[in-house]
This record gives C-alpha cells, sequence and structure tokens, in this order.
C-alpha cells in the first residue's frame, strides 16, 4: 500500500462481510491472507451480533467467535501480533468471554466488536468497553467506532487503538470535521475563502477547491482524526488533568456533552 515502513498494520476478518452472509473462511486461511498483507497485527475471524437477533442467537455467535480465536492461537505461530475478537451485548458476558480466552489460548490483546449497531446508545457502549478493558491489561482495540465523539471517549476509557470509517462516510456527507467542533457540512460554509484548518490538505486549498474535491475532504477528515489524537496524547504524556480537557472539548455540543457525562460516571463508579 506503499506507507512508510514505521507504519503499523492492522488487518482483521472483515467481520460485518459474514453478518448475513455464510462465513467462507476459516481461522488457518485468514491467519494466511493476514501473513499475505504483511500485517503487524492480526484479528481473528468473528461473527457479529444483531440488535435483532434473539439473544440465543447471538449467544451462538459469541461462542463462534470465541472457538474461532482459540483456533486461530493454535494455529499462529509468527512474530506478529494477535488480537482476539470479542462480542457481547452485556458486561457479564464480555468479561467472561476474555477471561476465558485469556486461560485458554495465547493472545497479545482483544478487539471488542459489534458496537457500531448500538453506536447511539452511550451508556451501554462504555460500560461494554469498560467490561473488557478492566477484564484485562492487555492491548485493548475496538472496532468500527473512533470519529470526533468516540475517539476521546475511548481513550478516556483506556482504549489503545481503534478504527472507523467515519472520515470516509463523513466526506461522503460532504461533513467537515472540525476538532473541538465537531462536524460541519460544507454547503453551511459560505463566506469564507480559506476553512479553519492549516493541514497539508488545507492549507493551500480554498473553500471552494475543498468543496469540489471529495478526496481531498477525506484527507482533511484523517487530519482532524490525527490532531484530536495528537491533542489528546499531549494532554496525558504533559501530565495535564485530562478530564478537565475533556470538559472544555465536549462543552459546546449537548450530545457529546452527555456521553462524556455519562462515560465519566461509570469511570468513576457512580454508574
Amino acid at each position: 500500500m506503499d506507507v512508510p515502513e514505521h507504519t503499523i498494520v492492522f488487518a482483521d476478518s472483515g467481520g460485518y462481510d459474514f453478518a448475513v452472509e455464510t462465513l467462507d473462511t476459516t481461522p488457518r486461511e485468514t491467519l494466511e491472507t493476514q501473513r499475505q498483507l504483511e500485517a503487524d497485527i492480526f484479528g481473528t475471524v468473528d461473527v457479529p451480533l444483531s440488535r435483532d437477533h434473539r439473544s440465543a442467537k447471538n449467544q451462538q455467535r459469541i461462542d463462534r467467535s470465541i472457538d474461532f480465536a482459540l483456533a486461530a492461537s493454535d494455529l499462529h505461530d509468527g512474530e506478529e501480533l494477535l488480537l482476539a475478537s470479542v462480542h457481547g451485548y452485556d458486561p457479564e458476558t464480555i468479561r467472561n468471554s476474555i477471561q476465558y480466552l485469556e486461560k485458554r489460548g495465547d493472545f497479545d490483546g482483544y478487539a471488542l466488536g459489534s458496537l457500531v449497531p448500538i453506536r447511539t446508545d452511550y451508556t451501554k457502549v462504555t460500560k461494554l468497553v469498560l467490561a473488557a478493558r478492566t477484564a484485562t491489561d492487555k492491548h485493548l482495540h475496538v472496532y468500527g467506532l473512533g470519529g470526533l465523539v468516540y475517539q476521546p471517549l475511548l481513550l478516556y476509557l483506556g482504549v489503545d487503538s481503534f478504527d472507523s470509517s467515519a472520515f470516509i462516510r463523513s466526506a461522503g456527507n460532504r461533513n467537515y470535521l472540525l476538532p473541538g467542533f465537531g462536524g460541519e457540512e460544507l454547503w453551511n460554509i459560505e463566506e469564507l475563502e480559506y476553512l479553519p484548518c492549516s493541514c497539508p490538505v488545507c492549507g493551500d486549498r480554498t473553500l471552494d477547491e475543498i468543496r469540489a474535491d471529495r478526496d481531498a475532504l477525506t484527507q482533511h477528515n484523517l487530519w482532524a482524526l490525527t490532531t484530536e489524537l495528537r491533542r489528546f496524547r499531549y494532554v496525558s504524556t504533559a501530565g495535564k488533568d485530562i478530564e478537565t480537557y475533556l470538559d472544555l472539548r465536549f462543552q459546546g455540543n449537548k450530545v457529546t456533552q452527555r456521553a462524556y457525562k455519562i462515560a465519566k460516571q461509570q469511570v468513576r463508579g457512580l454508574a
């Protein structure tokens, strides 16, 4: 993919391709594909849950994902890191699954999935993430979440990495991401010649040029997420109070402010 050599590549199993269709891969085939991609981190084959399924069917999917993870653990003999994919819609299931895998497999960390369908339920999502975080001190990845709202929340909850197509989907909707402010649809911005960003994409392009180039907008949105990440990293490593930073970060939007309040209550053990 012509990325710099120091880039860390994480290849998951593409579990949402199997949300409806029949599973068409095995742990062995997936490991081999990930190795051909020269990935540094492997994710085990998983079968995501659905809010539309009965609890018994979702439990079957949870069990299959666990079995696939253990099979991958037995087969994996390389230097790449291996993260076991974990699913569940209640904290106890998440904790029990991680503890079960920890006893029976050899994993470098865990990847929490099936959160995209419930992403607007911040209370539930934060409880599930905290359940995973308290169940292990190994690397914790979250599948499918990572936009401007969730990225600082996940970092606050102790998540080590995450993946998201939010920057692409936002660009598809002509939504311009701004760290600290959220997103703004470009058609709402009319009187500026240059957008309020100095990233490599926006620095020498006018508003009209960005508006006309969806690829440029996609690249800017990725820079916006990178900026958000670097700001959080600075606050953390500089020894500044993270909650004070997030209090300011989320004060301008009622939805994100409520999400952060819920997360903070749970981190402090008040909910």
